[in-house]
């Protein structure tokens, strides 16, 4: 036992002597590098010339290693604008997706509450949900499904509006 203090003891001595603490990161260059990275602008930029925008041109440093390398920027595909048609008259459901969070005595509570159905009704919409995924709690017009829509997610329950064919 005596050993075990004793090496400890010398190990926190060496410790506290030593300049930089032993959970003091450091970073240190290898001493074989012979210079930093170095991001360098592409030849047509140095001779007056406007640069490419598609690429930037990156010096390597590291002698025989050592190199360009071009950086191509990816392009980006954006879907094209859907315009929705709203149709105020036609029927709209209101869905309720499978919620893992609450419980679900809890989102057949707020079944009831919103949509003023029965226990039992509620109780068959949240299941349906939770084996399906999801389920049609009510199908009404645009504007009382987005209000309802809204009160479930008011209640951290998911759901969504899609007109009803």
């Amino acid at each position: 036992m005596s050993h075990v203090r004793l090496l400890l003891s010398v190990s926190c001595l060496l410790l506290s002597l030593s300049s930089a603490s032993a959970f003091t990161p450091s970073l240190r260059l290898p001493s074989t590098h012979p210079r930093p990275l170095a991001l360098r602008p592409s030849p047509s930029r140095q001779a007056g010339g406007r640069a490419a925008p598609a690429g930037l041109l990156m010096q390597l440093g590291g002698g025989d290693r050592g190199g360009t390398s071009v950086l191509e920027r990816k392009t980006v595909t954006t879907a094209p604008a859907v315009e929705d048609k709203v149709d105020p008259d036609k029927p709209y459901h209101v869905l309720l997706f499978n919620d893992p969070m609450n419980t679900r005595e809890f989102v057949c509570e707020v079944l009831v509450s919103v949509f003023g159905h029965s226990k039992s009704q509620a109780y068959t919409i949240m299941q349906n949900a939770h084996s399906t995924g999801f389920a049609v709690c009510n199908t009404t017009d645009k504007e009382e499904a987005d209000s309802q829509s809204a009160e479930l997610g008011n209640n951290n329950l998911m759901s969504s509006v899609v007109q009803a064919e």
